[in-house]
C-alpha cells in the first residue's frame, strides 16, 4: 500500500484546484509540488477525468528540496456533455524515489512497487459564476448551491484514475479545430465563388438574348427602311422613268 505523500511533499494549493466559470473558455490553473527530502523523486499525475483536464508536464523528476510547477488546463466544456458536475474530480499524485537517472519514466512507474510509492490527492472544484442580478441577496444560499465540489461523499477505493494527458493533446485538438474552422471558411468561399459564377452565367445568357433581340430589331428596322424607300422612289419617280422609256422607243 502506498504511503502518504504529505510526509515528503507539499502541494500548493493543498485543499483544491478551483476552476471558475463560465466554462465556454479554456481555464488554466497551476499546481506546485515542493519536495521536503534530500533525494531526487519521480512524480506522475493521474486523474479521474482525463478528458476534462490536461496537464504540462504530467510526469517528471523533482530535484532534492526543489519544486515543480504543473499547469493544468480545462478546455471549453460547453455544451456540457457529459455534465462535468455529475462527478467528483480529483488528481492523484504518485511519487517514487529515483536514486539513479531514470531513462524511461513510464516504465519506472509501471514497475514501481506500491509499497515504495507515495500518493496524494488534490480535488478539483468547479465554480459557476454568480448571477449578475443577485444584488447581494441570498449570497449564502447561492454560494452553497453554486460553489460545488460535485458528487457525493468520496469513496477512494472505488474511484478509478487514469494517466493525465499531456497538454500537447489539447494543443493538437485546438490545431484540429482551427483546421476545421479554416476548411469551413474555404468551403464558404468556394460556395460563394460557385454562386457568383452561376450568377455571371445567367447574366451572360440574358445579355446574349438581349443582343440577339437587338440584332433582330435592327434587321427588321433596316428592312422596313428599304421598303419605305422603294415605295417613295417608285411613287415619286416611277412615272418620269416610264416616260423616258417611251421616248426612247
Amino acid at each position: 500500500m502506498a504511503k502518504n505523500i504529505e510526509n515528503i511533499m507539499i502541494c500548493e494549493p493543498a485543499d483544491a484546484l478551483t476552476f471558475e466559470g463560465p466554462f465556454n473558455r479554456a481555464i488554466k490553473r497551476c499546481l506546485v509540488i515542493r519536495s521536503l527530502v534530500n533525494k531526487d523523486m519521480a512524480y506522475k499525475l493521474k486523474t479521474t477525468s482525463p478528458r476534462l483536464f490536461y496537464v504540462r508536464p504530467n510526469i517528471g523528476i523533482i530535484g532534492a528540496k526543489s519544486s515543480v510547477s504543473i499547469e493544468i488546463f480545462m478546455p471549453p466544456t460547453l455544451p456540457l456533455s457529459p455534465d462535468p458536475f455529475g462527478k467528483r474530480h480529483k488528481f492523484l499524485i504518485v511519487v517514487g524515489e529515483a536514486p539513479e537517472p531514470v531513462v524511461d519514466l513510464q516504465n519506472f512507474f509501471k514497475d514501481l512497487d506500491p509499497a515504495n510509492a507515495w500518493e496524494g490527492r488534490v480535488r478539483c472544484e468547479l465554480v459557476l459564476p454568480m448571477p449578475e442580478n443577485n444584488n447581494g441577496f441570498g449570497d449564502i444560499i447561492l454560494d452553497e448551491s453554486i460553489r460545488q465540489t460535485v458528487g457525493g461523499e468520496p469513496n477512494e477505493e472505488l474511484e478509478r484514475t487514469y494517466d493525465a494527458l499531456e497538454v500537447s493533446t489539447l494543443v493538437d485538438m485546438q490545431i484540429l479545430q482551427e483546421k476545421v474552422s479554416n476548411l469551413e471558411k474555404v468551403r464558404l468561399e468556394l460556395s460563394q465563388q460557385i454562386q457568383d459564377l452561376r450568377d455571371s452565367a445567367e447574366k451572360g445568357q440574358h445579355a446574349k438574348k438581349v443582343l440577339l433581340r437587338q440584332r433582330s430589331t435592327m434587321f427588321l428596322f433596316s428592312a422596313a427602311c428599304v421598303a419605305v424607300g422603294a415605295i417613295l422612289f417608285f411613287g415619286n419617280f416611277g412615272k418620269d422613268f416610264l416616260k423616258l422609256i417611251e421616248k426612247a422607243f
